[in-house]
């Protein structure tokens, strides 16, 4: 993304910001505005923890500090075959409602998975809940999911590989994933009605499965490979 569209993204997040502080808005159907550009230099910044921690089956690698770095304007996590090491980021901050989006370009190994998605609680517990967009099969099949109280609903779709905007608009009853041309427009993959309110944090993260039964009928066989996935920016409105 050229330096000129990222400071207008944050110029047009800032009049966002100011017009919600001063609506005044409370209670938890206000949603926060957020805007990260990934310009500069280091890991992902002051507004992210970077996870260094193994989640367990299905996952394959654990995530470190080593993995996640800014490149010209993006974020980078990694996949490192070699050391077994992934990346994984989520905001300082958490979220109620809101229009989540993100330019990004998935890995293209088989076993992969690069994700933009919120999520609290402990998995697969009623304190489990979790909107996403996962790219898997290569970066070949968009994965949208809401859990809610630990209980999943997810569709699967084909999707091109590359660099796209992609995202997801939570409200009070519904859930609606995304995709955004080059002019703005955006295009409707799925709506589901759904109630969910309990506050999430957003997170990044791209990992490989660690050839499971579970971890291969979700993601696929993984072969050895690794790699980058990549976030041009994260927006929040």
């Amino acid at each position: 993304m050229t330096l000129q569209i990222k400071r207008a993204l944050r110029a047009a997040w800032r009049i966002a910001s100011i017009g919600a502080i001063a609506a005044g808005t409370a209670g938890a159907a206000q949603a926060a505005s957020f805007f990260d550009g990934f310009d500069g230099t280091g890991g992902a910044g002051p507004a992210w923890e970077t996870a260094t921690w193994h989640n367990g089956t299905p996952f394959g690698c654990g995530f470190a500090y080593s993995e996640v770095w800014k490149n010209a304007g993006t974020l980078v996590l990694n996949v490192n075959a070699g050391t077994g090491r992934c990346g994984e980021v989520r905001t300082l901050q958490s979220f109620t409602y809101g229009k989540f989006t993100t330019r990004l370009k998935a890995s293209n190994f088989a076993g992969g998975n690069t994700s933009f998605f919120l999520y609290t609680g402990t998995a697969g517990t009623p304190s489990h809940f979790e909107i996403d967009i996962e790219l898997i099969k290569g970066g070949t099949v968009l994965h949208t999911n809401v859990w809610k109280g630990g209980v999943q609903n997810y569709k699967q779709f084909p999707i091109a590989t590359g660099w796209q905007t992609l995202g997801f608009e939570w409200r009070e009853n519904f859930v609606r994933w995304f995709a955004v041309d080059a002019q703005g427009g955006e295009t409707t993959i799925r709506h589901q009605i759904v109630s969910v309110s309990t506050p999430m944090r957003l997170m990044l993260n791209h990992w490989r499965g660690d050839n499971s039964p579970d971890a291969i009928g979700f993601l696929g066989q993984w072969n050895g490979g690794g790699g980058q996935a990549q976030y041009d920016w994260v927006k929040v409105e």
